[in-house]
């Protein structure tokens, strides 16, 4: 079954030329390509991403949709069995690395007077 797929991600128009013998297989790579997660849970954005892709050291290749507002990323996944699928956005973040103030200095509190006599 041969499909032709076009879809928008942020100013570009992708088209996409599926040729696959299994017609249900064909449906499904039609369906996970022509529809790009749109809504980024982080910053509820839902209008501007990009489509971007990199390799590792070994050679492996990602595709993701980045989102332009706070730069999460979904990327497109590989069944085992064969198949596509779209991860949910997730934000980078460096292992031990801390995101806000709030997080690296806890509240004090008014009970707190630290042996000063008020």
């Amino acid at each position: 079954m041969k499909i032709l797929v076009k879809t928008k991600i942020g100013d570009t128009e992708y088209q996409f030329d599926i040729d696959e013998k299994d017609e249900m297989e064909a449906l499904h790579i039609a369906a996970t390509l022509g529809n790009p997660p749109n809504y980024c849970q982080d910053c509820k954005n839902n209008q501007f991403f990009k489509l971007d892709s990199n390799k590792d050291k070994e050679g492996n290749t990602y595709v993701n949709v980045v989102c332009r507002k706070c730069g999460a990323k979904a990327k497109l996944g590989l069944y085992k069995a064969g198949g596509y699928f779209w991860h949910k956005f997730v934000k980078y973040q460096k292992d031990g690395v801390k995101e806000t103030v709030d997080e690296l200095i806890p509240p004090i509190k008014e009970s707190d007077n630290f042996g000063l006599p008020f």
